[in-house]
Formats: structure tokens, C-alpha cells, sequence
């Protein structure tokens, strides 16, 4: 999106959304090396860096995670993908990257911040038509999921993307909603999740208090073995819960990076 956009989109924006509040999705987008983020956003992801220099390298693991996994839910046959909690317009983005695969796939984005939706309503809108946009965040998943039946059709599997949805929900709030979610999607529908850690750097758990002013809440960190219930019931996709980078990688002669506190599965629902 350029400058112009940018400014024309804040300057239209109505209501008493705060500018100066940070954004997980602005923040996400300043440490994968965006351009859509606020002075506010800027000061503490570089205070975040500057404590956890880690960040940004799984802000880049991430897209490529949700880039391997929405290529993989496509090939698998999954012409419907729910992403919720949309990141700010980057690169590799699930419509186009799904679209390749599939020229009728359809993607609904949803996020409950609503500057991070009017975005990609603008962006990805003028380039892709098969996008539906439902202003509801993954602790409302009823009011998604209603939302998602204008562009989706619920009794078809749909792949949900949860990449890093989770994070901001407390753990009665992400079971309540992966099982709404789960009741609401059709069977062979599959749910993928990417999820921040602390096996490596254990004082990453601090992060939720640097950023407990942000939009849509502060990010919680879990465990592999707390992550592992949230799929308890579903049929898990071949390599399993594994650090993201070991999620089906891109054939290379890289070694698989070591210590990455992100962690990732994708299940599908019986």
C-alpha cells in the first residue's frame, strides 16, 4: 500500500479509534520489515527488538509458515480459507498464494482492529475479488464465522488460518474459541495454528508485559505441551506440532534453524 493510502485511510477513518495505541498486526508488520505501522508502533517494536532481538526473525518465519501452510491447505483440495486476525499487506499473501493454486479459491480476512481491516479491504480488494472481510476478532468466533457465510460456504471445509490469533487470548478464551470454531466448520476442515514460545529464550514470557497496552491484547506465551491440547480431538497433518521452521520446509541446502520460538500444527477436524 503506498504513502498515499496510508494517510487517506487514517485520515477517513471515523470514530474514536486511537492512532497513538500500538497494534499486534502494525507490529508484526514494522518487525517483518513493513511500512504500515505508527510512530507509536515503531518506539516499542524497537524496544521489543532491542530486548528480544529474535523478534523479527520469527516475524519472517511466520510468512513463510503461512505462506508453506496456505500453499499446502490448497493443494490438499481446500479452495476456502478464514484467516483470523490479518496481518498488515507485506508479501506473500494468503489470497494470492492461494489464488495461484487455485484461480476460484475465496478467502475471508478477519481482525477485530478496525484500521487493520479498512487496509486490507483497500489492498487486497483491488487486486483480488474473491475476498470477503468480517470485522471480528478470534475471541468472537460465532461473529466470524457469521460473517465468513456471506463468502464462504460453512458446509464445505474451510482451512483456518490462526497465525498468531491465539496468542492475545487468555487459555479459557482460546479454548472457548477453537471450539466454537470447531463446531461451526464443516468435517475435513483443517485448523492451523502458529503460536509463540519460550523454549528457547525462557524470558520471552515477558513480552506480554511490554506489550500490554497493545491492541487486541498482549501476547500470550505457551508451551509445546499447552499448544498440543488446543488440538486434542483432531487429526494432525504430517509433520505435527514442531517449531515453525521444520513445518514441511522449502527444499535447500540449509540446515533447519535451530531455537525459533514459534511453534506451529495444522489439525484437521473428523
Amino acid at each position: 500500500m503506498t504513502a498515499f493510502d496510508w494517510h487517506t485511510a487514517e485520515r477517513d477513518f471515523a470514530g474514536g479509534y486511537d492512532l497513538d495505541r500500538p497494534a499486534m498486526s502494525r507490529l508484526w508488520n514494522f518487525w517483518g520489515d513493513g511500512k504500515d505501522f505508527n510512530p507509536a508502533d515503531r518506539a516499542l517494536g524497537e524496544t521489543v527488538a532491542a530486548r528480544f532481538p529474535q523478534i523479527k526473525s520469527l516475524a519472517q518465519h511466520r510468512i513463510a509458515f503461512r505462506a508453506r501452510v496456505t500453499r499446502a491447505l490448497a493443494e490438499r483440495g481446500i479452495d476456502q480459507l478464514l484467516v483470523v486476525g490479518t496481518d498488515m499487506p507485506l508479501r506473500d499473501e494468503v489470497h494470492t498464494i492461494a489464488q495461484a493454486v487455485n484461480p476460484d479459491a475465496r478467502i475471508v480476512y478477519s481482525d477485530a482492529d478496525e484500521l487493520t481491516l479498512l487496509h486490507a479491504d483497500v489492498f487486497y480488494r483491488a487486486e483480488f475479488g474473491g475476498c470477503g472481510f468480517v470485522q471480528a476478532g478470534p475471541d468472537e468466533p460465532r461473529e466470524v464465522l457469521y460473517g465468513a457465510a456471506a463468502t464462504l460456504n460453512l458446509d464445505r471445509p474451510v482451512g483456518l488460518l490462526l497465525i498468531n490469533s491465539l496468542d492475545v487470548l487468555t487459555d479459557p478464551k482460546a479454548v472457548a474459541a477453537l471450539a466454537a470454531f470447531r463446531a461451526g466448520l464443516a468435517t475435513g476442515s483443517c485448523i492451523a495454528v502458529c503460536h509463540l514460545t519460550a523454549e528457547h529464550d525462557h524470558h520471552l514470557v515477558e513480552l506480554a508485559g511490554l506489550c500490554a497496552a497493545v491492541n487486541t491484547g498482549p501476547p500470550c506465551i505457551r508451551n509445546p505441551k499447552a499448544l498440543a491440547t488446543l488440538y486434542a480431538g483432531l487429526e494432525m497433518i504430517e509433520p505435527g506440532l514442531v517449531p515453525v521452521p521444520a513445518w514441511r520446509p522449502e527444499p535447500g541446502p540449509w540446515p533447519i534453524p535451530d531455537g525459533v520460538d514459534l511453534w506451529c500444527g495444522v489439525g484437521v477436524l473428523p
